[in-house]
């Protein structure tokens, strides 16, 4: 499967599968890790996640949250750090859509950004950038 195929299923992943469907695509052990997550005001947390394939990063994501916008058992789970955003949501059958509000692919072809909202309800829970690693897509898919 080549890189451009793989961005674009990558791309079409619904909201808390991201991590299944690499599995599935580049058959290898995907892990999630939550990098940091800061509070930057008495409300409003960031946090910054990298998605690896054989220790590799293949998406690294800055997500920002408002804590007044969420149930209190979804900040729950987000202030222990242990899962992803997707997991915490499908964990809790919550159906969420997502608004994408721009999306790059760099001319250098090593990489994709993608700027995206995550909605549930018609409200806005967290707001995504991701950079995605093109060049250690296809690093994994070749080892």
């Amino acid at each position: 499967m080549s890189t451009e195929n793989l961005l674009e299923k990558i791309l079409a992943v619904p909201v808390g599968k991201v991590v299944d469907v690499l599995e599935e695509i580049l058959n290898s052990d995907i892990k999630l890790q939550i990098i940091e997550q800061n509070t930057v005001s008495p409300h409003k947390f960031e946090r910054k996640v990298t998605i690896s394939s054989d220790e590799l990063p293949v998406i690294k994501a800055h997500a920002k949250f408002d804590s007044t916008v969420l149930p209190e058992f979804i900040l729950d789970e987000l202030l222990k750090k242990k899962q992803g955003i997707g997991s915490i949501l499908i964990q809790n059958n919550i159906s969420a859509t997502r608004k994408v509000i721009s999306m790059n692919h760099h001319s250098d072809g090593n990489k994709a950004t993608r700027e995206y909202e995550i909605i549930v309800d018609g409200t806005v829970w967290f707001t995504i950038l991701e950079e995605i690693r093109l060049e250690n897509l296809g690093a994994s898919k070749n080892s």
